[in-house]
């Protein structure tokens, strides 16, 4: 057995990977290499297919490398798949570069075929140059500590698939002396002789600089590269435990806020606890990071500038899918998923369940002899006079100039100010429902305040129950 294959064989035993196997083969000769490596081990696994992806990027070129890949599945006997993108368009329309949108569709594909086809395991045939070639990207490009990780050899790609790199510790003289061993036929890609791309100048220059000062530079970068892994895992460790000191627990009892705080907030941190870390650059950047969130360097220095003023200051900071804010000395960021839901005034003509914005609000009726009004207020509902609230009534948002009588309060107050208060999150005021009457009078914030002109009394003979509740 060659060294190729004593590598590739090791790394499945390593990994204990035996079952069905999906092989991303572009026919070039790393992926031909790995696709007769694992043909020699083919009694070992349960099931292989191979994955080629036609870019049309080309010409004619990238329809022969799709045949080339056709006819070699059928010779090992591998099962084939097959899938072909535009990916010129694809890229102008998302507004992507060319090496984005084809990994992006590469990679969506895949996904979609081990789905639909049963595949556990996709394999790639990354190996130690592409693995120093991405070290040395990454660096000049910035990253963080995980970008000296490198390419990682094996982890998840979706819900249900992971990746496998069984190559990545073979450098590229070696499988290339692997297919002149083995009489492989390869195809042979000119545009990666070009240097257009960033990773092709990396390859085709940078690293012939750097083998002159060290023959040996490949094989070093990959052993700096696994040094670095082993650091991660490590700091991985000590940065969990030292984030959970950062983070701080939700702690108000009304339902209502205590599930829109579980729902749509990832997390909440302390500023004074991050400033005193002496780093906190490098803290926001792992918080970040340990939720899988990306973080703009603009947006570290927005945090960064509002540790100084954290009392005073009030700072929302959008970015692609979530919203963070600085408030009351405190940084919390948000999924604004509740973005996307509908808000526009709903009318309430009688009792039951209407739907409003992430919201259920439910009304009903029923005598007021022997209810317990303290009991209900405990479970987060609101208790109102019914003949006092009478239908129809109206949930919107909070509006301008809106006013109540908070109960017990016997002058008004404006709904903004009594949000404040109760320490409403920024994010969450302009979504906290609010039932007006016909007249246009707040009648009560469900599972939050009632106004007390609408309180139950003595006197009242039916009470009107008004909860809302996330969906």
């Amino acid at each position: 057995m060659s060294a190729v294959s004593e590598k590739v064989a090791s790394f499945l035993s390593r990994q204990k990977i035996s079952g069905s196997l999906l092989l991303a083969v572009s026919g070039g000769v790393d992926s031909s290499v790995m696709a007769h490596a694992i043909f020699e081990l083919r009694n070992k696994i349960k099931r292989i297919g191979v994955a080629h992806v036609n870019f049309h990027l080309r010409g004619e070129d990238s329809n022969r490398d799709q045949e080339f890949v056709r006819n070699l599945s059928q010779r090992y006997g591998f099962e084939f798949f097959t899938a072909d993108f535009d990916t010129l368009a694809y890229a102008k329309e998302h507004k992507l570069s060319v090496e984005i949108a084809a990994r992006e569709l590469r990679y969506g594909w895949f996904r979609d075929l081990a789905e639909k086809e049963g595949f556990d395991l996709l394999l790639t045939a990354h190996n130690a140059n592409d693995n120093a070639e991405t070290l040395l990207l990454n660096l000049i490009r910035g990253t963080g500590r995980q970008g000296l990780g490198a390419i990682r050899p094996y982890g998840p790609l979706g819900d249900n698939l992971y990746v496998a790199r069984p190559l990545l510790e073979v450098e590229r003289s070696e499988i290339e002396e692997y297919a002149k061993e083995n009489n492989l036929e390869y195809c042979i890609d000119i545009t990666n002789s070009q240097n257009e791309y960033s990773r092709n100048k990396i390859r085709n220059q940078v690293i012939p600089l750097l083998h002159e000062i060290n023959p040996a530079v490949v094989r070093t970068l990959t052993k700096d590269i696994e040094r670095f892994r082993s650091i991660n895992s490590e700091l991985d460790i000590f940065c969990r435990e030292k984030l959970k000191n950062l983070t701080l627990e939700q702690t108000d009892r009304c339902p209502i806020l205590s599930s829109l705080s579980e729902e749509y907030v990832i997390f909440r941190v302390s500023l004074d606890k991050l400033k005193e870390t002496g780093n906190p650059d490098f803290w926001l950047s792992e918080l970040f990071r340990s939720h899988k969130i990306p973080l703009s360097e603009d947006a570290i220095d927005n945090i960064v500038s509002a540790l100084n003023t954290a009392d005073e200051t009030s700072l929302t900071i959008p970015m692609s899918s979530h919203t963070a804010t600085v408030e009351r000395g405190v940084l919390i960021l948000y999924d604004t998923s509740f973005n996307d839901c509908d808000f526009n005034p709903v009318q309430i003509d009688a009792c039951g369940r209407y739907s409003f914005g992430p919201y259920s609000i439910k009304l009903e009726e029923t005598d007021a002899e022997g209810f317990d009004i303290q009991d209900a207020v405990r479970k987060g509902l609101s208790v109102l006079d019914a003949e006092k609230a009478s239908f129809p009534l109206t949930v919107s948002t909070m509006q301008p100039g809106d006013r109540f009588s908070p109960f017990g309060l016997k002058g008004g107050k404006s709904v903004a100010d009594f949000l404040n208060s109760r320490k409403v999150d920024l994010l969450f005021k302009s979504i906290i429902p609010v039932i007006k009457d016909k007249d246009g009078k707040i009648v009560c914030l469900p599972s939050l305040e009632i106004d007390d002109h609408f309180r139950v009394t003595s006197q009242s003979n039916r009470i009107l129950i008004v909860s809302a509740s996330l969906k």
